[in-house]
């Protein structure tokens, strides 16, 4: 049997492991371009995402399949607007699929527990109660005087979203 170049038969565990290194550094090198390819930066227009967003304020986003997501309540989403197609929201996600949520004295509970958003998100005189149904989620604008959103269009079908905010610049 001839030596194979360190002097170990072919096939062994050192041999293994050069083909696992070179296999994952290929595949490395083949997905970089995709994992790049999935941020996007956009400006923010109008005050609805105020005081956490600011309009002209540039963000970036990570744009992914929707089953690549992991997304959590209080995340802020990009997504294509329901009611108005081309353009796409900022928004923060405050309803998953079958949450029960109830707005009341200037609070929103999700499944019974307070969900903290920053202060002026919900409006003290809204009473609303809903259930998210599912393949779909509820999102809303950090001031919720000014925001278009769940609050008045409804439920987003997940097929709206886009990706999840990743940076806001300065």
């Amino acid at each position: 049997m001839p030596d194979s170049p360190i002097g170990r038969p072919p096939g062994t565990r050192l041999g293994l492991l050069n083909h696992a290194r070179r296999a994952g550094s290929l595949l490395l090198f083949l997905s970089a371009p995709l994992l790049l390819a999935t941020y996007r930066v956009a400006p923010v227009q109008g005050a609805s995402m105020e005081p956490t967003l600011h309009d002209g304020q540039t963000v970036c986003y990570q744009a992914l399949p929707n089953s690549l997501l992991m997304l959590g309540r209080g995340d802020l989403v990009v997504f294509d607007s329901p009611m108005d197609p081309g353009h796409r929201y900022v928004k923060r996600l405050v309803g998953l699929p079958g949450d029960e949520l109830r707005f009341e004295y200037g609070l929103l509970r999700v499944n019974g527990l307070a969900l903290g958003l920053p202060e002026g998100a919900v409006d003290s005189a809204l009473v609303l109660s809903t259930r998210v149904p599912e393949g779909c989620f509820f999102a809303l604008g950090d001031h919720g005087a000014v925001s278009y959103d769940s609050r008045r269009f409804g439920a987003v079908p997940l097929d709206h979203l886009v990706g999840r905010l990743i940076y806001a610049l300065p």
